[in-house]
């Protein structure tokens, strides 16, 4: 009969027959033979008395070759004898299995073995001889080696990017956490973390959140990301995002992956800002931003309720004194205490906001012509007892303007109906409060007989360029030139921005204007440029209104005044404000980044004045930006608030790669700061004014002397 295969044992089937005996051993033979495994044998003395053909794979020698010759052939020079140690140790008649050894191969390389030496025995049980198997493991041991390795790497790269990892296998129980990992939460590096002590770590009020989303992506939900905070043992409250997955197979799960990023400094620098786009950073109180959101939200309550909502507008009567007589801190300390009471004022549920400068707005919902009154004498009564400003006893007044809503009122609507009633109570002294009236159209007036004149401004050659420098903090030297628009009226002289350019807005005109701007001062720039020694690489900054954003044919105005004045288009910084990139964000964004392409800077102007878009910046093709002057003038005063702030802003553009510009610096204390920030650029009456295009000739060839150095009186609006 022939001889079976069983489970791995040759078995012949008639064991007493010499044929089946013999065709037993020779498929032992076969088998040996065919091994990879390199199988030989040696008597006491060491010589090799059997040669597999594995063995000549794995040694580099044929049967012929090493029959007969030492095994020493195969120890590498210089090394011990292993397999004559390993030998000696057969002496006690058992097997040593899988050693780990070096063995040398025929053409002079080194591989690793794993190794077994069986004692080859007499009849008398004597030890006569030694069977070796060794298998080549060197390729093992090499992505062992480099499996290690890469694990270190990847140890020492989290800890630099301070993320820990966590891998969980169900099926083998292996279970690893990085040295990260324990770092972040705090934790002592131990071998194998209990469940209790990760869920320790978890903040409490956080704590039943975490545990859910991970039961959910246990139970075979979709990997999750997730914002949380930890308690580290110590006290220690920080911001983790965690991300998680799982492997699910046949609906059992078999791994887990997991890593930690601590986000701390960035969550903080979050909130600051966050606090900083509806908060007024100085008096705490509501911004512009936040005030118009409320009043929207009132006004439609008012609108189901078929109630009214009454918006009271106040400015700070002859506030300007105040700031040039006794300075910024007199001025900051009068609206602080002024906030205080106008608190006191007020009802809960009313909202109180800064709306800008010495400006504040109080929405009342609910409320008909004798409440909003009624808030106006207590408000007015609040402001009558005397302020102490830093020292001095100061007595002011402020004008009110009364607003009430109808249906059809929007919140523009009715802040502009209070705006102009509280002009009206400034005109007559009134300290209780005006209610806005139709027949109040005198401003209207005013404003339509400007634009009514504007158009022909261009062609009667009345507006001018200004120039204002933005310098070097450091080296205190001119790195570009902001373009501020001036028009210079035949009959009321040079009119203020300010009441020119929303006309132009609303008109549309500042389209034409905005062009006519842009190829003066890119001109003006270039002749600088080519002309002035030590010019060559002064820039230019001109801004861009919303409804110049919005123009389909800006990219191609802005392409044209570039080729036209022959300059380089890094030289060109156009500023837009954070309210005109929110008016239409995607339209604002194909604009902005085909303009980026051209080569042109892009900047957010008054970054930070109540219009948040921090949403967008990290998508908007920006490259600066330039902090607004409300900002700058707490730095080295009394405002404790101002320098956070700024560091803050200054943070968050350096992480985005954004350079920063800082506007309105007019003191020492100021720039001190800002150095210390490490603000590499600033503009303000520290150096100089806004100035017509020859005295800025003359301030750019040598005259740059700081003639306003100092304490100033406040900018007009650029």
């Amino acid at each position: 009969m022939h001889p079976t295969y069983t489970g791995g044992m040759v078995s012949p089937s008639t064991p007493n027959d010499a044929a089946s005996e013999f065709e037993h051993v020779r498929l032992l033979a076969a088998l040996v033979e065919a091994s990879d495994d390199a199988i030989n044998g040696a008597d006491l003395d060491g010589i090799i008395t059997s040669w597999n053909a594995g063995a000549e794979k794995i040694y580099g020698y044929t049967a012929e070759e090493a029959i007969g010759r030492s095994v020493g052939m195969l120890t590498p020079t210089g090394a011990m004898d292993v397999e004559g140690t390993l030998r000696s140790g057969l002496a006690g008649g058992k097997p040593i299995i899988g050693q780990a050894v070096v063995a040398r191969h025929r053409d002079g390389s080194l591989i690793e073995l794993s190794l077994t030496l069986s004692p080859v025995l007499d009849d008398d049980g004597r030890v006569i001889g030694s069977s070796a198997v060794a298998r080549d493991i060197t390729e093992a041991q090499r992505k062992r080696t480099a499996a290690e390795h890469e694990r270190d790497r990847l140890a020492f790269a989290q800890e630099l990017a301070h993320v820990g990892s966590v891998e969980l296998n169900m099926l083998t129980g292996h279970r690893w956490w990085s040295d990260e990992y324990f770092r972040i939460h705090g934790l002592p590096i131990i071998p194998d973390p209990t469940e209790e002590l990760w869920l320790s770590v978890l903040h409490p009020e956080d704590r039943e959140r975490v545990r859910q989303v991970w039961h959910d992506l246990e139970s075979g939900g979709p990997p999750f990301k997730l914002v949380h905070r930890i308690l580290r043992p110590s006290g220690e409250v920080r911001w983790v995002h965690t991300s998680a997955a799982a492997e699910h197979r046949d609906g059992v799960l078999v791994r887990l992956l997991e890593t930690v990023v601590d986000i701390t400094e960035r969550k903080l620098a979050e909130e600051a800002l966050e606090r900083q786009a509806f908060q007024d950073p100085l008096t705490g109180l509501a911004n512009r931003a936040l005030l118009t959101n409320r009043i929207e939200r009132v006004l439609e309550e008012a609108r189901q309720n078929g109630t009214q909502v009454g918006v009271l507008f106040l400015d700070v009567n002859r506030f300007k004194v105040v700031n040039d007589g006794l300075g910024h801190a007199a001025g900051d300390s009068l609206l602080i205490q002024l906030a205080a009471r106008l608190r006191s004022a007020v009802r809960p549920t009313d909202t109180l906001a800064r709306f800008a400068g010495d400006e504040f707005v109080i929405v009342c919902s609910g409320v008909g012509p004798g409440e909003v009154h009624d808030l106006a004498r207590r408000i007015a009564a609040e402001v009558q007892v005397p302020f102490d400003l830093l020292g001095h006893e100061l007595f002011v007044s402020v004008s009110i303007g009364i607003a009430l809503s109808s249906s059809a009122d929007t919140a523009e609507a009715l802040l502009h109906q209070a705006d102009t009633a509280m002009y009206s109570a400034k005109d007559t002294g009134r300290i209780d409060g005006v209610v806005f009236e139709s027949s109040m159209h005198r401003r209207a007036g005013a404003r339509l007989d400007i634009g009514s004149q504007l158009p022909r401004a261009i062609e009667r050659d009345e507006l001018e360029v200004y120039y204002q420098p933005i310098v070097d903090v450091v080296r205190q030297v001119p790195l570009a030139f902001e373009a501020l628009l001036r028009w210079r009226h035949p009959r009321h002289g040079l009119v203020s921005p300010c009441d020119f350019i929303p006309v132009a807005e609303e008109t549309g005109l500042i389209v034409s204007i905005g062009r006519w701007v842009l190829v003066n001062a890119l001109a003006q720039t270039q002749h600088w440029r080519s002309q002035v020694p030590g010019a060559s690489g002064l820039r230019i900054a001109v801004n861009l209104s919303a409804r110049q954003l919005q123009d389909p044919c800006l990219f191609d105005t802005v392409a044209d005044a570039i080729t036209e004045a022959g300059i380089d288009p890094s030289a060109v910084e156009l500023e837009i404000t954070e309210s005109a990139l929110l008016k239409n964000v995607e339209c604002s964004m194909v604009t902005l980044t085909r303009l980026r392409a051209l080569g042109v800077g892009l900047s957010i102007d008054d970054f930070g004045t109540g219009y948040s878009s921090l949403s967008y910046l990290s998508r908007l093709p920006v490259t600066s930006l330039k902090i607004d002057r409300s900002f700058v003038d707490g730095l080295g005063g009394g405002d404790l608030h101002a320098r956070p702030i700024v560091a803050a802003i200054t943070m968050m553009a350096s992480a985005l790669g954004l350079d920063v510009i800082a506007e309105g610096v007019e003191t020492q204390g100021q720039l001190r700061e800002l150095e210390r920030l490490e603000i590499g650029a600033a503009q303000g009456f520290l150096w100089a004014r806004p100035m017509h295009v020859g005295d800025a000739g003359t301030w750019l060839t040598g005259g740059k002397s700081r003639p306003d150095a100092g304490r100033t009186q406040p900018a007009a609006a650029g």
